[in-house]
């Protein structure tokens, strides 16, 4: 499946914001199940314009910028009805003609048919989903590799390669011990080429996390031979047929180990929020306290609850963030009230290259539903 959100992409959004309501976001949900021929997809897309269309006209805007979001809006219908959509399940495409800025963006998983129009891109459902190739799985034998890379549920094989590996033989003696020994020295070489190929692939595009499949005598010559870059990645092992796997096999396997992975983490997290809490000033929770390290781009990372509903204020100005309305206090121009500070601070902790944390559960309950580790 398409994914095409990548980390400069995603803060190249979060950093985008007009001094009026006047970006225009569309999300387009192309769902196989329900939008898998042609008609469904070209009344999808015309319902949603549709929408596009009544959200301009029935907003208060000045002459010159209700021209340019009617041409953003015809922008966006031209690209949808000509697009290719193949191995997308949903588009998102961001337009503002005051910006400069037309991005679009295909999607792995299906979405609401949403129009947003506002002062910055909404991009909260890019940010669930996340960016593709942070996760790599390698399946390694004596004499074969097998590289995958992709999102926690989007893995594709990128590179399969074979070595000429020495069979094993019985004659005895010295001799038998010798060819042994140039065996074993064909397998170092193949891991060590493996480990150059998977230092070449992250090189190429960077990979968060790497789980390896090999068998239990290989794992730790393997793991030396991996450059220090790579090594660091590594998170956890997974017992698989390296050669006769399927694809399909493998994202089961990856899927599952990779949600324990995450939970472990979103849990260490939190076991660390409490800790920081009120003993060295490394943490905040709640709205008042998270807005400000926003601010004042403290963050580390943000945890919040998805969908949470947080009231507040913002400066069109300088994008200062906080709970109350009022004066900015630092450019002096009023705040303008918003519903949506989830979607504000997500923006925030993408432009300052924080790490987000959705938490499903009661453990943010009594924080107010939102927290942050500081990096000072």
């Amino acid at each position: 499946m398409a994914n095409e959100i990548t980390v400069p992409a995603l803060r190249g959004l979060a950093l985008a914001r007009a001094d009026s309501r006047c970006v225009v976001s569309a999300y387009l949900n192309l769902d196989p199940q329900q939008f898998a021929t042609a008609p469904a997809r070209a009344s999808a897309i015309t319902s949603l314009l549709d929408e596009a269309r009544r959200e301009v006209e029935g907003g208060e805007h000045e002459h010159e910028e209700l021209v340019h979001l009617r041409g953003d809006v015809e922008r966006i219908a031209g690209y949808l009805q000509n697009a290719d959509f193949a191995g997308a399940r949903a588009m998102s495409v961001f337009a503002c003609a005051k910006l400069d800025l037309f991005e679009a963006l295909a999607l792995p998983h299906a979405v609401e048919n949403t129009v947003i129009i506002d002062y910055a891109p909404f991009i909260a459902p890019l940010v669930e989903i996340g960016p593709p190739g942070q996760w790599c799985v390698a399946l390694v034998n004596r004499r074969s590799t097998r590289i995958l890379r992709g999102s926690a549920h989007n893995l594709a094989e990128v590179v399969a390669f074979g070595d000429e590996v020495h069979g094993q033989h019985s004659q005895g003696g010295r001799s038998q011990a010798r060819y042994e020994r140039s065996v074993e020295r064909d397998v170092d070489e193949h891991l060590r080429r493996t480990a150059r190929v998977l230092l070449t692939h992250y090189r190429r595009r960077h990979f968060e996390s790497l789980l390896l499949a090999a068998p239990v005598e290989l794992r730790q010559r393997l793991i030396d031979a991996l450059h220090p870059y790579v090594r660091d990645r590594m998170r956890a092992c997974l017992d698989l047929d390296i050669e006769n796997t399927s694809v399909e096999q493998v994202r089961e396997a990856a899927a599952e180990r990779i949600g324990e992975i995450e939970t472990a983490r979103t849990s260490e997290r939190l076991e660390r929020l409490r800790g920081e809490l009120g003993a060295s000033g490394r943490a905040v929770a709640g709205s008042e306290g998270v807005l400000q390290a926003l601010n004042e781009r403290r963050v580390e990372a943000l945890l919040y609850e998805p969908g949470l509903k947080l009231e507040g204020a913002m400066c069109a100005l300088c994008s200062l963030l906080q709970t109350t309305s009022g004066v900015c206090p630092v450019d002096e121009t009023p705040l303008i009230e918003r519903e949506d500070m989830l979607e504000e601070a997500l923006q925030s902790a993408v432009g300052q290259s924080a790490e987000l944390i959705a938490v499903d559960g009661p453990d943010l309950g009594p924080l107010g539903g939102i927290a942050a580790l500081l990096r000072f």
